[in-house]
């Protein structure tokens, strides 16, 4: 089954120069020093190369028997639309190499593949074919010849017996082409003529060379060819001589020409720039889903990619506290009434708006600050104790990250008991020991900017019973 590759552009800022534009008969040479002529340029200004010189005969397939390889499309149809729409000879050469492993007297294996060079497939065969006589000329002024009046091979399959091929010392019009050349099926396990050719990329940036790349592929060229034949991610990071740094990345997603379904998220009011879609802000405002569908085509095959894209909300929540003459909050003290706006991230990695109501009585803090190593406590003492109102238990920093009875206090307390409720009164925790530590977990998750009411029901050392009632926000 064919492939269709969807290119995400990776860009980059550092350094660059004007790349060299190519005309139809320049001289191309590789960055390994292999030389073709330019003999098909496409709008953008990338284009296909001719080597100067066939590669030694072969076969298209080794040995007396015929073979039906697998994962390479059948282009058997009689419509030239199809034939002439399959220019993917260098996945056809991958697909091709990777099922004959080893054996080098394959029409695919004599290609030099490593650095880039390819069988063509019947289209780009096809159109080189057209170009001879523009090409002919610069081929011999480079030091190369003209492809010999007899059949090639490309690299596109008919069935398992026969492989597409041009015969280039025929002139007759043939009902598959658009030019003269017979194009025609060939028997894969008899010897025929191979010449390679390589693509290049459009005109575009020429990077630095004295800067430093490095690719998650292994690569440290400044850029690279590859056509994968699964979705890949790409990242590459640039160091200059100093040592500073910048990093990008770029999505490759491979489908097959079957109708695709994909499914994402997008936060409110967010833009969506994913698999080809636009999205925009406007569109992203109300929460629910979004669908979107758009056909997107390479190497001779069309795909229709559907978009179920679901709208996840943004959080408002409203607290109100209480406090003594100040009040922390994420770090910020408070210490005048009023209603404060704080932004977090929810559970779903959405902005989420909180508004705290403050009301300040003028008591004490619940953080009175350092405790004395011991406190006073007679039998007309009575017992105080003050407790944090918010935790935060996954910022790590040893700093509120449990709620709990402080030390100073237990030594003084004998029997305990607390319950800590949800805003519908069900008893989410309940422990009897006084040294506790709760962490915010209910059945092993944690829900931010919540407040939960509890109940401490608690004897002091000398047998007086006491109840304490209050509110612990997570955060």
């Amino acid at each position: 089954m064919k492939k269709l590759l969807i290119y995400a552009l990776l860009q980059l800022t550092i350094g660059w120069l004007s790349a060299q534009v190519y005309h139809v008969g320049d001289l191309y040479t590789a960055e390994d020093g292999s030389q073709g002529i330019v003999y098909y340029l496409f709008p953008d200004g990338s284009g296909w190369v001719v080597a100067l010189q066939d590669c030694p005969s072969a076969v298209w397939i080794p040995g007396n028997t015929w073979v039906d390889i697998p994962n390479l499309p059948n282009v058997s149809s009689n419509s030239h639309v199809i034939l002439l729409n399959d220019t993917a000879g260098y996945s056809n050469t991958q697909i091709i190499r990777a099922f004959l492993g080893p054996d080098v007297s394959a029409a695919a294996l004599v290609v030099d593949f490593g650095h880039g060079w390819y069988l063509p497939a019947i289209s780009q065969l096809s159109m080189l074919y057209a170009q001879l006589p523009v090409i002919e000329a610069p081929l011999y002024a480079a030091g190369g010849n003209t492809l010999a009046p007899s059949f090639y091979y490309s690299s596109s399959e008919y069935d398992g017996f026969d492989a597409w091929g041009i015969d280039f010392a025929s002139d007759s019009l043939n009902a598959f082409a658009h030019h003269s050349g017979s194009v025609t099926v060939y028997p894969k396990n008899v010897n025929a003529n191979v010449r390679a050719v390589r693509s290049f990329l459009p005109p575009q940036n020429v990077y630095d060379t004295t800067l430093t790349y490095q690719w998650n592929t292994g690569s440290t060229e400044p850029h690279f060819h590859d056509v994968p034949l699964q979705s890949t991610t790409y990242t590459v990071t640039v160091s200059n001589a100093y040592g500073c740094t910048n990093s990008a990345s770029a999505n490759v997603t491979v489908i097959d020409n079957n109708p695709q379904v994909i499914y994402d998220t997008i936060c409110q009011s967010a833009i969506y720039e994913n698999y080809g879609f636009a999205v925009s802000a406007q569109e992203t405002a109300e929460v629910g889903e979004i669908v979107r569908t758009h056909t997107v085509s390479a190497a001779g095959c069309e795909s229709e990619i559907t978009l179920f894209l679901t709208v996840l909300p943004h959080d408002t929540v409203y607290i109100e506290q209480t406090a003594g003459q100040s009040f922390v909050w994420n770090g910020v003290t408070y210490t005048e009434d009023g209603t404060y706006t704080q932004h977090f991230n929810n559970q779903n990695g959405c902005d989420s708006t909180v508004f705290l109501t403050l009301t300040l009585d003028g008591g004490i803090d619940p953080d009175p600050g350092p405790a004395p190593d011991t406190i006073p406590f007679g039998e007309n003492d009575t017992l105080l104790i003050y407790l944090p109102n918010a935790i935060t238990p996954t910022r790590n920093d040893g700093l509120n990250d449990y709620f709990c009875i402080p030390e100073k206090y237990r030594s003084f307390i004998s029997s305990f008991e607390i319950q800590i409720f949800n805003r519908w009164g069900t008893v989410v925790y309940r422990a009897t020991d006084k040294n506790f530590r709760w962490d915010g977990r209910i059945n092993g998750k944690i829900f931010f900017n919540v407040v939960y009411n509890y109940l401490i029901f608690f004897e002091d050392i000398i047998g007086r019973p006491y109840i304490l009632r209050g509110s612990i926000t997570i955060l």
